[in-house]
């Protein structure tokens, strides 16, 4: 059965993990290639459209979702689970790098707070592009349900209940007043949490080339 990616390793650094991504064969590379489908992105996680992402089309990542590399469709996504599961901290980002000897190639680096939880999140990114692209006839992957599992599986491998994370979010929320939410090529920078969330308008956006 064909694959939308191949994850061909996973570096796991202090703060960061650098996936580096293959876009499969015969697979299209940019989102522009198959409009419907990141639409159907954007349906499962619609705050995607909001996060700062600094590039050639604008400030956010709806300016150049509709041109722009399935690998940086890919990131955002991880990031938004992240940020869901309400486990990553403050501050969720990453970046996405074109590798130069191959256009299908590409290294996505995302923050890295606990590597089960960044890991696992770009496992249930992959999954829900691949059947946003290759099987949207399928029933639509459940993504609130994702987003739980992940946080039940992290909070049993820290050994930790949902007591003591409601209370640490509670201090966190009372000594911070914004929660940053997902990446970019250059410099990542935080957004405000909470933002409205808009309609897809990335039908004719510019494309951001990265590189």
């Amino acid at each position: 059965m064909a694959h939308l990616f191949n994850i061909m390793r996973i570096t796991v650094g202090e703060r960061d993990l650098t996936a580096r991504v293959l876009v499969n064969p015969g697979m299209p590379v940019r989102t522009s290639e198959d409009i419907e489908a990141t639409a159907r992105v954007y349906y499962l996680a619609p705050a995607i459209a909001k996060h700062v992402c600094l590039g050639d089309a604008g400030r956010e990542f709806q300016d150049c979702m509709g041109d722009t590399e399935l690998a940086h469709l890919l990131e955002h996504l991880t990031v938004e689970i992240m940020n869901a599961t309400g486990l990553a901290g403050a501050i969720s980002c990453g970046r996405t790098h074109a590798v130069a000897e191959d256009p299908r190639l590409f290294d996505i680096e995302l923050s890295c707070p606990d590597d089960a939880l960044t890991i696992g999140a770009l496992s249930s990114a992959s999954f829900m592009m691949e059947w946003a692209f290759l099987h949207p006839e399928a029933t639509a992957p459940d993504y609130a349900g994702t987003v739980e599992g992940l946080r039940q599986l992290v909070l049993g491998l820290r050994g930790e209940d949902e007591g003591s994370v409601e209370k640490d979010a509670a201090e966190s929320d009372a000594s911070a007043e914004d929660v940053s939410l997902a990446s970019d090529d250059d410099d990542p920078v935080a957004s405000a949490d909470g933002e409205p969330v808009v309609e897809p308008v990335f039908g004719g956006a510019a494309a951001v080339n990265r590189g």
